[in-house]
């Protein structure tokens, strides 16, 4: 199903300036899907399964404890206290993307099927150069919405500019039937006040989009792979595309350069993000050599 937003909270009321300062001046860590963001792309844990700060990665798990970071910030972990129901909760992250992009993939593809996966965003701050996008359009998520994002359909993230963009990112499980208000402590809030969320993009005339696969077959290679995947995976978030045309595109540019091994990366990196991959399984978009332009 499509994002949409599920209700709004009066985050005025919390004072968050500093909390969300704090969480800029806490360091990046490497983390497991880093190679799939450009720019300054990072997510803390405030609540997760061990408790433990550096651990940024999401678990089937009973538990969801409190980290360091969320002690350092009295005023986030009022406002998730006060406002959110904590039975389903399983993970609560801050994420926060400055002049970047992050490509465009599925979650959850590896998890257990047998339950519901239902991932909110809140924003924290507004700025007009982010956007979300997901397999029905491109989007703008605002200061105290609090969003459902489907991750399990393809979806992407990009922030033009280098204003910050901090968000909270929870986490629930349900095992049975469920409305989208459960996840408030106060009802009330499940109250949405706008209905026409999407961008409005630019069309991209058919000659336009084979001129650009033609252009890529011409570039495309093992060392220049990763660059041109970042590079179009920005188009649909300004031309009316499909929100993963950009792996599509590359497999033609690679078919059209009759580069057999790039073909292969380019299809395997579809499957990976977009398709199926295995639980613990990792891709690296730089996981080769190159020598005189060839994969190996």
């Amino acid at each position: 199903m499509a994002s949409e937003i599920i209700g709004t909270i009066n985050i005025e009321h919390y004072q968050l300036g500093h909390d969300i300062e704090r969480l800029r001046s806490i360091r990046k860590q490497p983390e497991e899907y880093d190679e799939f963001g450009q720019g300054h792309w990072k997510n803390i844990s405030l609540y997760n399964a061990t408790g433990e700060a550096d651990d940024t990665r999401y678990k089937n798990a009973r538990r969801c404890l409190p980290t360091e970071h969320l002690r350092q910030c009295p005023a986030i972990a009022k406002l998730i206290q006060e406002q959110f129901e904590p039975t389903a909760l399983r993970m609560v992250r801050a994420r926060s993307l400055v002049d970047g992009l992050v490509i465009p993939h599925r979650d959850f593809v590896e998890l257990d099927t047998a339950v519901t996966y239902y991932r909110v965003f809140l924003a924290l701050e507004d700025n007009a150069q982010a956007f979300h996008s997901d397999e029905q359009g491109v989007f703008q998520m605002r200061a105290g919405e609090v969003w459902y994002l489907d991750a399990g359909i393809s979806h992407a993230a990009i922030n033009f500019g280098l204003n910050s963009r901090t968000f909270l990112c929870l986490d629930f499980i349900y095992e049975q039937r469920f409305e989208p208000a459960d996840i408030f402590k106060d009802r009330r809030s499940a109250h949405v006040q706008r209905h026409d969320i999407h961008i409005k993009r630019v069309p991209l005339q058919p000659l336009k989009e084979r001129e650009i696969i033609a252009a890529t077959a011409t570039l495309i290679e093992c060392f220049t792979f990763k660059d041109i995947v970042f590079a179009l995976s920005k188009y649909h978030f300004i031309y009316d595309l499909p929100v993963a045309s950009c792996y599509d595109w590359i497999i033609s540019a690679a078919e059209q350069a009759n580069n057999a091994p790039v073909l292969e990366k380019a299809k395997t990196l579809r499957r990976y993000l977009i398709e199926h991959r295995a639980m613990g399984e990792r891709y690296a978009l730089s996981d080769w050599t190159c020598q005189a332009g060839v994969a190996r």
